[in-house]
Order: C-alpha cells, then structure tokens, then sequence
C-alpha cells in the first residue's frame, strides 16, 4: 500500500536518477506517454529523474540549474487515469533536487490546461505568468542566523 500525504495525494512512484538501463522504457513512453514542454536535446546537459512503479518507468523529469534558476524543460508520464499525481510527485522531487544545489527559483516553460494538475502546481506553490507562459515557483530561503 503506498504511503500517504496528509493533503490527499499518494506517493506511487519510486523516484531516482536516470539509468541507461531505463533508455528502452523511455522510447516506449515518449511514444505512448503523456509529455509536458518540450523534451530538450540529448546533448543538452540536463539531469533526469526516473519514476517507476513495479519496477516499471512511468515517468520521467527533465532538469536543469542555471545559477539560481531550476529549469524542469519536460515532464513524461504514462497517460492513466491519476497521471496528475505522476507529475506532480515527480515535480515535488525536482524541486527537492533542485533546492539541495542552489536554486531560488523554478522555472516550468508551460501552464497546464488541465485543472486537476494545474491546482497541483498551485498547491506546490507554483504561479502562473501568463505573460511568459510558464509557471515560476520561488522558493523560501531559510536565514542561517
């Protein structure tokens, strides 16, 4: 049974750092999956996150870091019927990622039409800016004093 959120959201995935093992399961997705942005060029420089469940890629985040800004370029996830709660655990994670190396800021270059995950980002503390047609998330920054 997998663990629980208090604001109502499961934690399905097992979230880790992209192996080459996992290149044949990320063929398959970006055939049948469901993608957010723009999947970035293989030379590009850019970190991924795999999702698995059972075993099984169900997703994967693209992310960089540019001086204090957190890029997540992409977002894959299979197309089911929860596939919201994918990205939005697989967001929370690189947000995570992200925030240990630096960042004060996250980018995400797309505003989602869905409401579902909209609200999920909102709930993350993402903000639309319909202007630049992304959505930016700062992060709070912890006095050491």
């Amino acid at each position: 049974m997998p663990e629980s959120f208090h604001d109502g959201w499961v934690m399905a995935l097992h979230i880790r750092d992209f192996r080459q093992s996992d290149a044949a399961g990320l063929s398959r997705l970006s055939e049948a999956g469901h993608l957010l942005g723009a999947l970035p060029a293989r030379d590009a420089g850019v970190h991924i996150l795999a999702g698995l469940r059972d075993g099984q890629l169900a997703g994967a985040i693209w992310l960089s870091l540019d001086g204090e800004t957190g890029m997540i370029p992409a977002i894959l996830v299979v197309h089911t019927s929860g596939w919201q709660s994918d990205v939005r655990e697989l967001i929370a994670e690189a947000s995570l990622w992200l925030v240990s190396r630096g960042a004060a800021r996250i980018e995400l270059p797309i505003i989602p039409q869905d409401k579902n995950l909209l609200s999920g980002l909102l709930d993350l503390q993402f903000k639309a800016d319909e202007r630049a047609g992304i959505m930016k998330r700062t992060m709070q920054v912890r006095s050491v004093a």
